[in-house]
């Protein structure tokens, strides 16, 4: 899979007569798989490239700098996960007051057109684009047909019954997946994503206090990844070092540390049975499931013995 970063006259070639995909496919969720799977379909009949549309940063982190942290996936991760199902290239748009003063029709001549030159594009019939969001689907739609470019309008996948029923949620969609994460649900979020939500960032010291009560842990900040509800989880963690992967279990506390009278969030992974020095190395942690929420215990023994239990839950949940 390519990833492009700039428009010009090598990447136009490429890019011609491609199917492309405008989103921002956060998390890449069995909702986006839908549509991935729909323009495999249109790309195999035309014999043509599929492509992404993603821009960098996410349009709603430019307008509110000030906003929390939400994304399902930063847009490195999420290149990844496009090139496991059959992208060809991902086109990175930088975000800035450039792009989004741009007018519709600018912005269709100027990135669509002259930058892509794509034959169907696949977008949801909420797309909003151009200066003050004044763009819509129907804009995009009459567009392409001055300009021989086909539109076809992304219908949202709507949720099994089974899940709609536990959930009370309609269609798959980024918003509804970070309101599960945001509550706890992670099995459910998993569900939603067709693979567990995950964290990548780089572990960092810490106070070592849980080396000295007997469960040592590695530390990470969330940094734009949307917040999960402060507790206990049942995770899986991924490590390269020095070219080889390693796929650890453990438990992970989200949260501010109450006990130790601690204001500031961090995620501390305790990886069971392993012993190397991993500080500054990247460390990608899937959530499995929740175990419980964080609270404040009254002394150290009593939080040993919580923690104690809280590894038996997880080896339990990990080893299904």
């Amino acid at each position: 899979m390519k990833v492009f970063k700039n428009l010009n006259s090598s990447t136009y070639k490429y890019t011609t007569n491609s199917i492309l995909i405008i989103g921002n496919l956060d998390g890449v969720h069995k909702g986006h798989q839908s549509i991935i799977k729909s323009a495999k379909k249109i790309a195999n009949n035309q014999k043509s490239k599929i492509g992404v549309l993603l821009f960098d940063p996410h349009p709603r982190k430019f307008f509110n700098k000030h906003s929390p942290n939400f994304l399902l996936t930063q847009i490195n991760e999420r290149i990844k996960i496009l090139g496991t199902y059959g992208i060809d290239y991902v086109m990175i748009i930088k975000f800035n007051k450039k792009i989004s003063s741009m007018s519709p029709n600018a912005f269709c001549n100027q990135i669509l057109l002259s930058g892509i030159n794509m034959k169907d594009i696949l977008v949801g019939k909420n797309f909003k684009f151009g200066k003050q969001r004044s763009g819509d689907y129907k804009y995009l739609l009459n567009f392409g047909k001055q300009n021989n470019f086909q539109v076809t309008p992304i219908k949202l996948l709507k949720t099994s019954p089974s899940l709609f029923k536990k959930t009370k949620m309609k269609i798959y969609s980024s918003t509804n997946i970070r309101e599960l994460i945001k509550n706890g649900k992670m099995k459910l979020a998993n569900d939603f994503l067709g693979n567990n939500y995950s964290i990548t960032s780089k572990v960092i010291r810490g106070d070592q206090r849980g080396r000295q009560i007997g469960v040592p842990t590695a530390n990470l900040k969330l940094k734009e990844h949307v917040a999960p509800k402060y507790g206990v989880y049942a995770v899986k963690a991924s490590l390269t070092k020095n070219s080889k992967k390693r796929i650890i279990k453990g438990i992970a506390n989200f949260g501010i540390r109450p006990t130790f009278g601690k204001k500031d969030e961090i995620l501390e992974v305790h990886l069971f049975r392993f012993k190397l020095n991993i500080y500054n190395s990247l460390l990608k942690v899937e959530f499995v499931d929740f175990i419980r929420e964080e609270k404040r215990f009254s002394g150290i023994e009593t939080l040993k013995k919580q923690l104690k239990s809280d590894i038996s839950k997880a080896q339990k949940i990990l080893s299904k």
